[in-house]
C-alpha cells in the first residue's frame, strides 16, 4: 500500500476497535494470510517483501497463507514482485521486469524468486494467494504460464488467483471460478457487483469497508470473503467474530503472535 493507505489503514485499525466483537477473543481457526509476505524488520533482521526468506518466516512461524505478486519476464518467466521495476525494494529502478531475461534478472536481483520456486517450496504447506498484476487481454499467455506453474497444486485447496481488476482472471479459464478473489480497494460495491455478475469464487477488501450487510449478501451467495490490513488484537477479534475466511495482514510477525496467544 502507499504512505497515504497505508496512514488511512492505520487509523481505521484505531478507529474500528470499538466495534462489535472487538472484545470477543479470536479462535485459533482464524486463517492468516502474510501480504507479501513477513517483512520489515524482524528480531533484529529486515526480511524484504515477496522473498523466499520472508515466506520461509511465515512458515516456520505457523502463518496459514501468503499473498504475493506475479509478473512475467521479458522471455515468460514468472516471477514474484510487486512492483514492474526493481527500484522500490532493490534499488534497481533501471531493470524492469517486462523488458528483462529471467537469466539476467536472477543475476542482478537474486532475492526475487521464480514462481516455481514458490510453489516446490510452499505448496501444500502455506496456502498461496496469487495476485494477477496485468491483463491476459494484453498478454495472452500469461495464464498458460501461471496455470503450468501451478499444476502439481489444487485450486482452493492450494491456492487462489487475486486481481483488483476482475477481468484480469477471466483468463484462467482452465481455473475454476470458485479459485479466483476480487480484490476491492475503495471500490467495494462496484467490485461486489462485478464478482457476483462473473461468478468468481470470493472478495477481498478493506475491513472497514466491508460491511456486515456487505458480507452477508456475499455468503448468501456462496461467496468467501477476506478483510484486510489488520494491525492489532481488537482488530483481529472483530473480523474472526465477523466469520470472514481470509484474515490479511501487512504485519503478520505482530499479528500471528495474538491469534496464537
Amino acid at each position: 500500500m502507499s504512505k497515504v493507505s497505508d496512514a488511512l489503514n492505520t487509523l481505521a485499525n484505531y478507529l474500528w476497535s470499538v466495534s462489535p466483537g472487538c472484545g470477543e477473543r479470536a479462535q485459533q481457526s482464524v486463517r492468516l494470510v502474510a501480504h507479501r509476505g513477513a517483512h520489515g524488520v524482524i528480531s533484529g533482521s529486515t526480511l524484504k517483501e515477496n522473498t523466499l526468506a520472508g515466506f520461509d518466516w511465515c512458515l516456520v512461524h505457523g502463518a496459514w497463507g501468503i499473498e504475493f505478486d506475479v509478473h512475467l519476464t521479458r522471455d515468460g518467466e514468472p516471477v514474484v514482485h510487486h512492483d514492474a521495476h526493481c527500484g522500490r525494494v532493490f534499488g534497481r529502478s533501471d531493470i524492469a521486469i517486462a523488458g528483462t531475461d529471467f537469466s539476467v534478472l536472477r543475476k542482478a536481483v537474486p532475492d526475487i524468486p521464480h514462481l516455481s520456486e514458490v510453489v516446490e517450496r510452499y505448496g501444500g504447506k502455506l496456502h498461496l494467494m496469487i495476485e494477477i498484476k496485468t491483463s491476459w487481454r494484453a498478454t495472452p499467455e500469461l495464464p498458460v504460464i501461471v496455470t503450468r506453474s501451478l499444476s502439481s497444486l489444487e485450486p482452493c485447496r492450494d491456492f487462489h488467483l487475486l486481481s483488483l481488476v476482475p477481468d484480469h482472471l477471466e483468463g484462467f479459464s482452465e481455473l475454476p471460478r470458485e479459485a479466483l478473489v476480487d480484490v476491492a480497494q475503495t471500490n467495494t460495491q462496484h467490485i461486489v457487483k462485478q464478482n457476483l455478475e462473473l461468478g468468481h469464487g470470493a472478495v477481498a477488501g478493506s475491513f472497514a469497508l466491508m460491511s456486515n450487510a456487505c458480507l452477508r449478501k456475499l455468503r448468501e451467495a456462496g461467496r468467501q470473503t477476506g478483510t484486510g490490513m489488520v494491525e492489532n488484537q481488537r482488530i483481529l477479534n472483530r473480523e474472526a467474530w465477523r466469520g470472514v475466511d481470509w484474515i490479511f495482514t501487512d504485519r503478520i510477525q505482530e499479528v500471528l503472535p495474538l491469534k496464537n496467544a
